[in-house]
């Protein structure tokens, strides 16, 4: 055997998309999930072009991949304003920052959010200790904020609903500061988020109470009663109760904080805060049960510092697009 035949031919260059038919490299990128747009569109400025484009979207819709993403507000201590975050799909579940509120502009105090397709809408609230009656909106395919014709009048926390793809708002509260706190009644537990999902054809509320999770239908009557099957997460105080993407299923959100620095904390720079999500699939056994079942359970983010806030959600909603 000689030597030339002996050495190996080098292996093939990898093909790149732009060496691919542009229908393929559409196909291609078509296939991949949106909540990897953000990183993508740094790759190059043909990437971006490509990720903004409509035959992108119209591709999505003709091979069938419309995709569910949970938005969650987050009010972190220090931060002038909320901050919004898309929730990444199995295996990652981690949270990825959506573009920052309007630069200078306070963010709204109590507004009403309603999701549309792949748009989210603030609608309403406070600024500046005063009723707003603007209307903001934000794209999740071209991950940008912008304004739309105010309301006739201003409103805190409206009653809004999407029907045939038309935002409808009405009422608003009319008192000097809102609140969030609902009294169950007799057991004088105080809920201050909450979710609502059907189960078994029959709508049911989920509430947050002293670390735990609580149910009852959504209707008069029925009183409220514990979540169970949730002895694995007995040791976390649940703060935050959100649906998810998926059917008959919630997220529940809370908090760790590096150990000894609770009093401590704000006098140091060691201190970190961690937030946790995990997602429960729910099964109604009989009138009175409601059983949950842990799918997953894991940190989500991390803060570089102590965070105090205990409604660190403010809104959530989920986009469909």
């Amino acid at each position: 055997m000689t030597e030339e035949m002996s050495k190996e031919s080098p292996p093939p260059p990898p093909t790149s998309f732009s060496s691919l038919p542009d229908d393929v490299a559409l196909d291609c990128r078509a296939r991949i999930s949106r909540f990897h747009y953000p990183t993508l569109s740094l790759v190059s400025k043909g990437f971006r072009t490509l990720i903004a484009s409509p035959e992108l979207e119209a591709t999505r819709s003709l091979i069938g991949k419309p995709e569910n993403h949970l938005c969650v507000c987050l009010r972190l201590y220090k931060n002038p304003n909320p901050l919004w975050f898309i929730f990444s799909p199995i295996p990652k579940q981690k949270l990825k920052p959506i573009v920052p509120w309007f630069p200078n502009q306070q963010y709204p105090q109590y507004p009403t959010v309603v999701s549309n397709g792949s748009q989210i809408y603030i609608i309403g609230g406070f600024v500046r200790r005063r009723r707003s009656n603007r209307v903001s909106i934000f794209d999740c395919r071209t991950y940008q904020w912008r304004r739309l014709p105010k309301m006739r009048q201003p409103r805190v926390y409206p009653a809004a609903s999407v029907i045939d793809g038309k935002i409808y708002v009405i009422g608003g509260f009319r008192g000097s500061m809102p609140t969030d706190i609902e009294n169950s009644g007799e057991k004088k537990h105080y809920f201050t988020t909450k979710a609502c999902l059907v189960i078994n054809k029959v709508s049911c509320l989920l509430y947050v109470s002293d670390g735990k999770l609580y149910w009852r239908e959504d209707k008069e009557g029925f009183e409220c009663r514990k979540v169970y099957g949730l002895a694995e997460q007995s040791s976390n105080l649940f703060r935050v109760v959100a649906n998810s993407g998926g059917g008959g299923r919630v997220t529940v959100w809370w908090k760790s904080m590096t150990k000894g620095c609770e009093f401590d904390c704000l006098l140091t720079e060691e201190c970190e805060t961690k937030i946790w999500c995990a997602e429960i699939s729910l099964e109604r056994r009989g009138l009175r049960e409601l059983r949950g079942f842990v799918e997953w359970s894991k940190e989500v983010f991390t803060i570089d510092r102590c965070d105090y806030i205990y409604d660190f959600i403010s809104q959530y909603v989920t986009v469909t697009y």
